[in-house]
């Protein structure tokens, strides 16, 4: 273990927009060689799927050290326009009539036989292309990745070009961005095949924290991704991490987790380093895996300490710099989800290193693969009691030996001369956070110790509710009433729906009811408790229209979430036409509605991560968790304000408003910025949105577990001038 070093010589680091011109790059999506360990050779045949930047080292070689895609770094206010050129190919059509498809990943991906076995699969399309999505990007929509405008192959039937050009303004806080794939339906294979890379957003504020530590030499960024690999290292399994039943009638899991834990492209690396502040730039790339961060010397070389968090300082996350730095205890870990992002500073000047000589980055949220019976596969994260063994003593150390699933990466420390730092000033620290804390979004409130908005926007125009769930109790046999009362299609073991006030009584089936007003049709107030409970119905659960596109324009009962791309409407014959179907289209007349949030407002969104099960709270009861979600929403910056956790007693939502009543200080909640939260099992979040003035079209937003992602619990938003 650890036997592979972290590569940072290895990816190719880009800078542009200094000059005050604009920048250009062209980046494209190639099938190439890649090795994956230190000890392997790349095999004869593409393994990976890679965002190559032309100009760049990777450009000719035959095969690469890394499948990460580049590191861009921009300036604060200088654009940069980035072409994307898809040079992948095609497959051939399985009969006359098909329609050819991207080609598949060389990752082993699942086969395409299961999209008309499996009910998860039957209405998921076919990759047509790739699209680059700029993660926690400020970006007008044409620029923003929408998922149904890929960069396809050359000659695909669809008229889809195979490049996009995007321009990327560049005006937003500095911070810690990232671009992947958001391919329709197919994010999770894309991303896995290796379609990543780092792009950070730099401004004075990185100047005064690496004069403060040191120099930009001591910060590291670490993409952590969980991968299987075949027993020569040669390639990735994917299918391996997504269980199938017997008989491939269905999935035990249907979202992808690995035993071994990549850091930039390798498996359980490590790093040297002295004894200085180091600044960690922290990315789950992961499909669905959330990691509890900690840092830990098993052998306990200093009176037996074992757990080091208290050498950590938290500074920033997705939305940049926080506006007051958070320093943590020895037992402490930091949650981090798919798509988050982490701004830790650890300062190795408290560790003599011919005592120390290595501490290791381990993942904690491991439980739930602990002790599995035969048959039984890992779960995903749903909560902390459920998911993280925590530490609870400084002799914990069974988490760091149980599972390969645990070891990250490895930091070795070296002393050399004049490679020894000052300790963290954090005076000096504070002052910079706090000078920086404030943008046009939101501002920093001393006295409250919280972000608050900026009342020259005027007042919250919108209250909008938001349902995320799956796995939940009863979903088998609730499958079987066709359709769902509630939406008027199938019922789904994974959805999202927004919510609209019901006429209806809290005992209608047809109403969905739960403990909780969040006062959709006051915005002047903030949502409130109702024990009683209030019955809601769902204004829309599609991201197409859930009808047949052809008139009359029937309904379709079998599950109208997505249409394929490949389905051939024209009856004559060869060549048919293809095309996605339409788009969900705001419709009042016939009831359905799009959330059209209007540029430069404020809105609360509360968005609960929660069960089927009527009443609401019987799931709990019951022992039935849904998973964690990651709530990502494109284009903005929003702020947590308030959260609750559902009891086990039915129809009882309590607040979280400190440690007894389950509030997790490390979630930072009302202190910092997000574009991606984490809504643990059976808890709704209270968010703070701003929609930034100059920015109008549509957008995505979803879970981004992106097997859920592509499985439907996706929607968008559409912001008015």
């Amino acid at each position: 273990m650890f036997n592979d070093h972290l590569p940072l010589a290895a990816l190719d680091i880009v800078s542009t927009g200094v000059t005050g011109a604009l920048g250009e790059l062209t980046i494209r999506v190639e099938a190439r060689r890649v090795k994956y360990t230190d000890a392997d050779a790349a095999p004869p045949e593409a393994n990976a799927w890679c965002y190559v930047r032309n100009g760049s080292l990777k450009d000719n070689l035959n095969a690469l050290d890394n499948y990460l895609g580049p590191v861009v770094n921009v300036t604060r206010g200088h654009p940069l326009k980035m072409s994307w050129v898809n040079t992948i190919g095609s497959m051939h059509a399985e009969k006359p009539g098909d329609a050819r498809v991207l080609e598949m990943p060389p990752i082993n991906p699942l086969p395409m036989d299961l999209f008309t076995t499996i009910p998860q699969q039957l209405s998921m399309n076919f990759s047509v292309g790739v699209v680059t999505h700029l993660h926690g990007g400020k970006v007008h929509p044409n620029s923003d990745g929408w998922p149904l405008h890929p960069a396809s192959f050359e000659s695909n039937p669809f008229h889809f070009p195979s490049h996009r050009t995007y321009i990327y303004p560049n005006d937003q806080r500095a911070a810690m961005l990232w671009f992947h794939d958001h391919g329709m339906d197919n994010t999770a294979p894309q991303v896995h095949a290796g379609l990543a890379g780092l792009y950070f957003v730099r401004d004075n504020s990185d100047a005064e924290i690496f004069h403060l530590i040191g120099s930009e030499e001591q910060e590291l960024p670490l993409v952590i991704q969980d991968r299987w690999l075949t027993a020569d290292n040669a390639h990735i399994d994917y299918a391996k991490g997504v269980p199938l039943d017997p008989g491939n009638t269905g999935f035990k899991r249907p979202e992808f987790l690995g035993e071994t834990i990549f850091v930039n492209g390798r498996p359980t690396p490590h790093a040297h380093v002295h004894p200085m502040v180091y600044r960690l730039r922290l990315l789950n790339g992961s499909n669905a895996r959330s990691y509890a961060l900690a840092f830990a010397d098993p052998a306990g070389t200093v009176g037996g300490k074992i757990w080091y968090g208290d050498l950590l300082t938290a500074i920033g996350n997705d939305g940049g710099l926080f506006s007051r730095y958070e320093s943590l205890t020895a037992t402490d870990y930091l949650l981090l989800a798919p798509g988050e992002r982490l701004d830790i500073l650890i300062d190795l000047t408290k560790l003599d290193p011919t005592v120390t000589s290595a501490l290791n980055l381990v993942n904690l949220a491991i439980k739930g693969a602990q002790n599995l019976a035969p048959g039984e596969v890992e779960p995903i994260f749903q909560t902390d009691n459920d998911s993280v063994s925590a530490p609870a003593d400084a002799n914990d150390v069974a988490a760091l030996s149980s599972l390969p699933q645990a070891s990250i990466m490895q930091f070795r420390l070296v002393a050399m001369p004049g490679m020894a730092g000052a300790a963290l000033n954090v005076a000096t620290l504070g002052k910079i956070l706090e000078h920086y804390a404030d943008d046009s979004d939101f501002h920093w409130a001393q006295a409250q110790q919280k972000l608050v908005r900026n009342q020259s926007a005027g007042p919250i125009a919108h209250n909008r509710l938001i349902f995320m769930m799956n796995d939940t109790s009863g979903f088998k046999d609730q499958a079987a009433k066709n359709p769902n009362p509630l939406t008027g299609g199938p019922w789904r073991d994974t959805q999202i729906w927004e919510m609209r006030p019901s006429t209806r009584s809290v005992n209608d089936p047809n109403a969905f009811t739960i403990p909780f007003d969040a006062q959709l049709l006051s915005p002047a107030s903030a949502g409130a408790l109702a024990p009683s409970g209030l019955a809601y119905e769902v204004a829309r659960a599609w991201f197409f229209e859930p009808e047949d596109p052809n008139l009359p324009h029937a309904p379709r009962m079998s599950d109208p979430m997505w249409s394929l791309i490949t389905d051939n409407v024209n009856t004559a014959g060869y060549p048919p036409s293809y095309k996605y179907a339409h788009l969900y289209r705001d419709n009042p007349a016939r009831g359905r509605t799009l959330i059209k949030p209007t540029a430069g407002t404020y809105e609360r969104w509360y968005v609960a991560n929660i069960g089927n099960s009527q009443p609401l709270g019987d799931g709990v009861a019951a022992g039935t968790i849904p998973d964690m979600h990651p709530f990502h929403m494109h284009l903005v910056n929003f702020v947590v304000t308030r959260r609750w956790r559902l009891t086990g007693e039915p129809g009882v939502f309590v607040e979280m408003v400190d440690n007894a009543t389950g509030k997790r200080p490390l979630d930072f909640d009302g202190k910092v910025r997000h574009d991606t939260v984490r809504i643990q099992s059976n808890e709704m979040v209270e968010l703070l949105v701003y929609f930034p003035p100059g920015y109008t079209g549509r957008y995505p937003y979803h879970c981004h577990l992106v097997e859920h992602e592509d499985m439907g619990m996706m929607l968008h938003f559409e912001v008015q001038p």
